[in-house]
C-alpha cells in the first residue's frame, strides 16, 4: 500500500517546499524549491508524491556526496550533500532501506483519489515554518539542525 510522509522536512531536514507549477516569466532556483522573490502561499499547496526510488540510487546518491565533498563538483549549497548524507545515514542503519515505521517519520497509508486526514493544515504549518538549518562554521563540515 502507498504511503505519504514528509520524509524532506522530517529527515532530511531539507526544503519541503517544491514549485509544482509556475508561469514561464518566473525564475525557479536549482531543484524547483524556490522562485527567488516570491513566497509560498499557504492556502494554495499541492501535494506532491515526489518519489525517485530505484536500484541504483543509494550508489548516486554517495557518488554525490563524495565529489561535492571532494570538490570535483561545484557545490553551491551545501544542502543536496547534507541531505544526501543524512539519507545514506538513514538507510545505513536500517539495511538499505527507509524505516517506514519511525514514529518521527509519521508515515500513513494513503491513496491517491483523496488527501489524507489533515494533510493540508499540517502541509501548511511546515512550509510557512521552514527554515534553512544554520551551518557550521568549521572547513567541510554538513549543515545541521536539531532532529524533528
Amino acid at each position: 500500500m502507498p504511503r505519504d510522509g514528509h520524509l524532506t522536512h522530517r529527515l532530511l531536514r531539507g526544503d519541503p517546499r517544491k514549485i509544482a507549477l509556475a508561469h514561464s516569466s518566473v525564475t525557479v532556483a536549482s531543484g524547483n524549491h524556490r522562485a527567488p522573490g516570491y513566497r509560498p502561499d499557504p492556502d494554495a499547496l499541492a501535494c506532491v508524491h515526489h518519489f525517485k526510488w530505484r536500484a541504483g540510487v543509494l550508489e548516486d546518491l554517495r557518488r554525490r556526496v563524495e565529489r561535492f565533498s571532494s570538490g570535483e563538483w561545484a557545490e553551491h549549497t551545501p544542502a543536496v550533500r547534507s541531505e544526501a548524507s543524512r539519507l545514506l545515514e538513514h538507510t545505513d542503519r536500517h539495511s538499505g532501506r527507509i524505516d517506514v515505521s519511525d514514529p518521527r517519520l509519521a508515515f500513513r497509508h494513503v491513496t491517491l483519489g483523496r488527501l489524507p486526514e489533515g494533510w493540508a493544515a499540517e502541509a501548511a504549518t511546515i512550509t510557512t515554518g521552514w527554515r534553512p538549518p544554520a551551518p557550521q562554521n568549521q572547513p567541510g563540515s554538513t549543515i545541521s539542525s536539531p532532529s524533528p
